[in-house]
């Protein structure tokens, strides 16, 4: 049976803190409660009850969730609030469950308290919740207001049956009191993440939650409080955008005259004093952050998180057609998003992010626009903001096999428009420099080598107890050889496979990657000729499993053919495995001195390397301490240092 940590947040708690604490006895193994500093009995009462008691600030709803997450023992999670409290129907849910919890989240109805009187219809219920999850594949995310939880990967949850009941409003005025408090939170979360106010919200959303609630919902049917509860919906969303327009007003009479207080981290004039204290507007493309979950996406995942993490007083926009997955960003509140004006750009986003994106970097006063992925808008040279654009690699043109001729084609156009328009150009390795030199005659001048990070997940070991969990999802081997990439010819699995059966290894290979089915069905069409055993494919492997996954291999094989960089090289230096990759273009860039390198058509070359690593203990410490001493040159603070200053150094060309 798993065990299961709870986690209650809490702030003058006293009257309700007592028996969500006892709701959960029976199910959890642990009970945390991270406490604001309250000023009434509730330390006295959870201490009374035997709980672990942290008193931490309350830096907003979310931020302090993640905060007790952390400090949960066992990996498995139920996150309460203090005036919530479990069914006996979802406590024995629960309990059947711990048996064998096989998902990453699960989620029960939430039965709301009005006034005395549970609310089972309006828009109330049933209001579905994940606060049963696996804290090393979901976060609390959202604004610090409405913070939701979201597993990384959403399709891995289960509904379970019964209850989590919450007293929302003990009466009337006391919802007056929380309305007011909430909506004005709202409005300046609102303000913050630079949201507009306009009319047609606020004369229609209220009118709608109204009919909604009352009516679809079945309101109706509680009578009086069902009229009350849609009535006070409908306010709260009338308040916080009535709340929203009177900030734009403040902001645009009185902005300059606002002074600065550090302390006061809830007011109105400290949100003002964020944004005028900005040191710089810094625009991304953020497509592939977004929509993209392998190399480009993760690359411009990490750079944004790293920017935001140690230089918070710049204002960062995201400009994106859609912002569906915006919960995949670490602190997704902190950017600001822009969108399409019109609903057809918003339909058609490729063409908007090629063209009329430009009208609203000038609009936002852009300082700088950074395209993360090879690309920049036609026309952003006409702008005030300095571009530069990242480029990854020129496979497309050093290798025209492995892409169809139109896509080829594309690529081409795009990468050459970006590099003749843009201010500064980066490029993720020396390899990838060289060859913007050699094949597009771009001057080395107007080119930086800037290397690209990794995951923070990596940098953190996991719990043999997690590894174990991942190991019998996923019918992991006790010993293996890993390969992590897509499953296409530029990345050479064959020539794996063909070395392993060469040379008799014995140790299983786990193979973990998106498939190219024609190149997968080559690869599978010879280890079944060859009658192979020991290749394992794996399926839905999360992002946050794979760290595990890397820091218990034998070692890392990526004879690849190509890259720009071979970002898994470095997830496996900083996991702690050695090495082998090919002796060819960038990879002595990302895997250092303390690799094996060899040739990536030699089958017999790459055999005799795996060997050399499973069978001398010595040769493999030295490569792993050699490795995780090269990685501290892939650290997220010296790669943002590096682009903050790139950055800095562009604006001071003015």
């Amino acid at each position: 049976m798993q065990k299961i940590s709870a986690v209650i947040i809490t702030y003058n708690e006293e009257k309700y803190i007592e028996q969500c604490i006892k709701s959960v006895e029976e199910v959890a193994d642990e009970i945390v409660v991270v406490d604001s500093f309250s000023t009434d009995r509730t330390k006295a009462i959870c201490l009374a009850l035997g709980v672990k008691f942290i008193e931490h600030p309350f830096n907003g709803f979310r931020d302090q969730k993640n905060y007790a997450l952390d400090q949960a023992s066992f990996d498995y999670v139920l996150s309460l609030d203090a005036d919530e409290a479990l069914s006996p129907k979802l406590a024995k849910s629960i309990i059947a469950e711990k048996n064998n919890l096989e998902f990453d989240g699960y989620r029960f109805n939430r039965l709301n308290n009005f006034s005395g009187r549970w609310m089972r219809f309006t828009s109330m219920y049933p209001e579905c919740k994940v606060r049963l999850f696996n804290k090393n594949k979901a976060r609390w995310s959202g604004h610090n207001i409405h913070e939701i939880v979201v597993l990384i990967n959403p399709k891995s949850s289960k509904r379970l049956k019964g209850d989590l009941l919450h007293w929302l409003y003990d009466s009337y005025e006391e919802s007056i009191d929380k309305v007011n408090k909430y909506t004005t939170l709202s409005a300046n979360e609102y303000f913050k993440q630079g949201i507009k106010f306009n009319f047609i919200k606020l004369i229609f959303n209220p009118t709608w939650h109204f009919i909604n609630s009352f009516i679809f919902r079945g309101g109706f049917l509680q009578g009086y409080d069902g009229y009350l509860v849609s009535t006070i919906q409908a306010t709260t969303c009338f308040l916080k955008y009535t709340k929203l327009r009177k900030l734009y007003q403040i902001h645009k009479q009185r902005i300059r005259a606002i002074p600065y207080q550090e302390n006061d981290t809830h007011s109105i004039k400290q949100i003002y004093s964020d944004i005028t204290a900005s040191s710089k507007k810094i625009g991304f493309d953020a497509k592939r952050a977004l929509y993209n979950f392998s190399g480009l996406g993760n690359y411009s995942r990490n750079l944004l998180h790293n920017l935001l993490q140690y230089y918070p007083k710049n204002s960062y926009f995201l400009f994106t057609p859609k912002t569906k997955n915006r919960y995949i960003l670490y602190n997704d509140s902190q950017y600001k998003f822009v969108l399409p004006k019109s609903s057809i750009l918003r339909l058609l986003g490729f063409l908007w992010r090629s063209m009329y994106i430009v009208k609203d970097i000038k609009r936002n006063k852009i300082d700088i626009f950074h395209g993360l992925s090879q690309e920049l808008p036609i026309g952003i040279e006409k702008t005030d903001a300095k571009s530069i654009v990242t480029v990854h690699d020129l496979i497309f043109i050093r290798f025209p096999e492995f892409y169809g001729w139109f896509d080829a084609r594309i690529y081409r156009l795009k990468l050459v428009h970006a590099c003749r328009v843009a201010d500064h150009i980066v490029a993720i390795s020396t390899q990838t420099k060289n060859d913007l030199v050699n094949l597009l005659n771009i001057s080395p001048s107007k080119i930086s080598v800037i290397y690209q990070g990794c995951n923070p997940l990596y940098w953190k070991p996991c719990s043999q107890e997690y590894y174990q969990q991942v190991k019998t999802n996923h019918g992991l081997p006790e010993r293996y050889l890993l390969y992590v990439g897509t499953i296409e010819e530029r990345k050479n699995l064959l020539g794996i496979v063909k070395a392993i059966h060469k040379v008799n290894i014995h140790l299983p290979l786990v193979v973990v990657g998106r498939k190219n089915e024609d190149y997968f069905k080559e690869v599978h069409d010879y280890i079944s000729e060859n009658n192979i055993s020991n290749i394992i494919f794996t399926n839905n492997i999360s992002n946050a499993e794979l760290p595990a996954i890397y820091q218990n291999a034998e070692c890392f094989i990526y004879p690849s053919f190509f890259e720009g960089f071979g970002i898994p090289i470095l997830e496996a230096l900083v996991s702690g495995i050695p090495v082998i990759t090919s002796k060819f273009g960038c990879f002595n860039e990302a895997a250092g001195p303390g690799s094996l390198y060899v040739n990536p058509h030699n089958h017999q070359e790459i055999g005799e390397a795996v060997l050399k690593v499973i069978n001398n203990s010595e040769l493999r410490s030295k490569m792993i301490s050699t490795g995780l001493e090269y990685a501290n040159n892939f650290k997220d603070e010296v790669i943002a240092s590096n682009y903050m200053r790139l950055y800095d150094t562009l604006l001071k060309l003015n």
